[in-house]
């Protein structure tokens, strides 16, 4: 990972003067892959949705501690009460789609297994198929654990909000507008848009 790393920066340095000026700022990109199992991951992405990563976290602890574990497994929502995972913090909706991407799991009609060998329009496609996963969590799910390197997230409003600073595009500018500047950025837009969001921080 750390060499592809590397080779993303040097690539984006010499496609794009703005990108290698925040190359220079934020020195080496840190970007890891989330260790965790896969159907943890997304437990964890749907508990995040419309929270701040502190309520989301604190959540998650509830949850786990609940169940006597370090990561969620399928086997955790078969039986609990919904009332139990309320008094965590989960949400009625939340509940529903954490206990049927569990089902799917545990009956085998989903094999997480899988994400790695498929490319990331069909992984994008696998996974909002899923309840309560849209283009947002999936891209996120896409970069940040399967660490796929040329994912653009233009969906998100941090990530809009810096390119607008920083390459100077009009506040109204639609989404093609933002993907045909990162085109020069390919095969690393995840890379560039971690410097992007490291810029709007």
């Amino acid at each position: 990972m750390k060499q592809a790393l590397r080779r993303a920066e040097r690539h984006l340095a010499k496609a794009d003067p703005v990108l290698a000026r925040l190359i220079e700022q934020h020195g080496s990109c840190t970007l890891q892959r989330d260790p965790h199992p896969r159907f943890h991951t997304l437990v964890w992405a749907i508990v995040n949705q419309q929270l701040s990563v502190k309520a989301a976290r604190s959540i998650e602890k509830r949850l786990l501690a609940h169940f006597r574990s370090e990561v969620f497994q399928p086997d955790h929502f078969h039986r609990v009460r919904d009332t139990t995972l309320r008094r965590c913090g989960l949400s009625g909706a939340k509940i529903r789609y954490i206990r049927e991407i569990a089902r799917r799991v545990r009956q085998g009609e989903l094999d997480l297994h899988c994400l790695d060998t498929l490319d990331d329009e069909r992984v994008a496609a696998l996974l909002m198929d899923l309840p309560g996963i849209g283009q947002w969590t999936a891209e996120m799910l896409l970069m940040f654990s399967l660490g796929r390197l040329d994912v653009l997230p233009v969906g998100d409003l941090a990530l809009r909000k810096s390119m607008r600073l920083h390459w100077g595009l009009d506040e109204d500018a639609p989404h093609a507008a933002y993907l045909e500047l990162a085109e020069a950025w390919r095969p690393y837009r995840t890379v560039a848009s971690w410097y992007i969001w490291a810029a709007v921080d």
